[in-house]
């Protein structure tokens, strides 16, 4: 695995039935594929939630790495994963602005579901509940008979118990409950102002923390909060 992957927030996992994510999401359609034991690393196919063109919820997956609509291969870049490695992320102070980011933000958001994530061999997981929700934006991209769906996570700046692990003192940007995804998805919204509440970190207390090489079962005996 590349340094650049080991550097950023790349690898998650998504523990959970479908029918059991679908009916916790509220998404009235589905079509997911099987879900990787080994979790999910940049261009892999990963679930996300959107609103679909009748304003429902669909669960559905896309190529993690964002690749926008205007894309075109180039002599410098000539490979579409080449430039969707270096976008799986997307940095929540400036996602409204630059030019990879800034027509998925106005216009296709999306919520990617996970159970946990790991950063610098430390798997995080919600305290209180099994599944968190990263923001994320969606892309629809074709030229000619080639066509791809892909998306990227919102990073913000990283609370303190994720902040001792991660060299760039990055986190995903996740929604803490359903008024927060119902505001992320809402088509009306299209500037920074009435969602910028949402890129604050959610607060150390909410996780608990477990060497990846040692997973087993989170539990009080020997996982890390900010209480410890």
């Amino acid at each position: 695995m590349s340094e650049g992957y080991r550097r950023m927030c790349h690898h998650f996992f998504l523990k959970m039935r479908q029918q059991t994510l679908k009916e916790v999401l509220q998404a009235q359609y589905a079509k997911l594929a099987t879900f990787d034991e080994n979790g999910f690393f940049p261009l892999s196919e990963i679930p996300l939630l959107r609103h679909n063109s009748s304003e429902q919820r669909e669960l559905v997956t896309a190529q993690w790495g964002l690749l926008p609509f205007w894309w075109k291969s180039s002599p410098g870049q000539k490979s579409r994963t080449a430039f969707q490695r270096k976008t799986f992320n997307a940095r929540s102070e400036t996602v409204d602005i630059k030019p990879t980011f800034r027509e998925a933000f106005k216009r296709r958001r999306c919520v990617i579901p996970a159970t946990m994530f790991v950063e610098a061999g430390q798997l995080f997981k919600l305290a209180d509940s099994p599944l968190m929700l990263f923001a994320g934006l969606w892309e629809k991209w074709s030229d000619g008979e080639e066509q791809a769906e892909s998306c990227t996570i919102l990073t913000t700046h990283a609370n303190p118990l994720i902040a001792r692990y991660h060299p760039k003192q990055r986190m995903p940007v996740i929604l803490p409950d359903d008024n927060a995804v119902q505001a992320w998805l809402n088509p009306d919204l299209t500037t920074r102002e009435p969602l910028e509440h949402l890129f604050i970190p959610l607060n150390e207390e909410k996780f608990i923390r477990k060497p990846e090489s040692n997973p087993g079962l989170f539990d009080s005996s020997d996982t890390e909060t900010s209480s410890r």
